[in-house]
């Protein structure tokens, strides 16, 4: 277990679920830093260089889309600049970060943990080496099928269909 009052939380990406987490962990009490491809100082987060980013977070949070600019953005070179004691938060895109450099980093505990919830291949195939690893929790990618987010997505598209017809 770690305390995660007074850490540092890493955002990677400010959209709206980065800028939402980013939230919560300063409700927290986490000093939060971020690096997003499209700095706006005005969301009144602490921007750092992305190198920044990856050596002084106690928790690294990947928010982001899958692009090409974004496939593999952490490797192992990113990898081994992070502190020994973090954990990476990926719930993002699976191919943001490298799977075979992520997991040999939880296996030789170059990292402390990871918390994934999307994979390079969904589902996870069976005997994949991150569900060996006891320093890694995997669920998911289900948060968007909750009765609540179908609902608010379904209520989403009646109102994109009525701002159309207003037009």
């Amino acid at each position: 277990m770690t305390q995660l009052r007074g850490k540092t939380l890493g955002i990677v990406g400010l959209g709206a679920v980065g800028r939402e987490f980013a939230r919560l962990g300063r409700g927290i009490g986490m000093r939060v830093i971020a690096w997003t491809m499209h700095p706006n100082p005005e969301l009144g987060f602490e921007l750092v260089s992305f190198e920044e980013l990856l050596r002084s977070s106690d928790v690294l949070s990947v928010h982001l889309r899958l692009s090409p600019d974004t496939k593999g953005l952490i490797g192992w070179p990113q990898i081994e600049m992070m502190k020994p004691s973090a954990i990476l938060i990926n719930t993002a895109r699976g191919a943001i970060v490298n799977e075979t450099a992520l997991s040999n980093a939880l296996f030789s505990r170059r990292i402390a943990g990871a918390g994934l919830d999307v994979f390079d291949v969904e589902p996870l195939p069976a005997g994949h080496p991150l569900t060996a690893l006891e320093n890694t929790v995997l669920t998911p990618h289900s948060a968007g099928i909750t009765p609540e987010a179908v609902e608010a997505g379904l209520q989403m598209a009646v109102e994109n269909i009525w701002d159309f017809l207003r037009q």
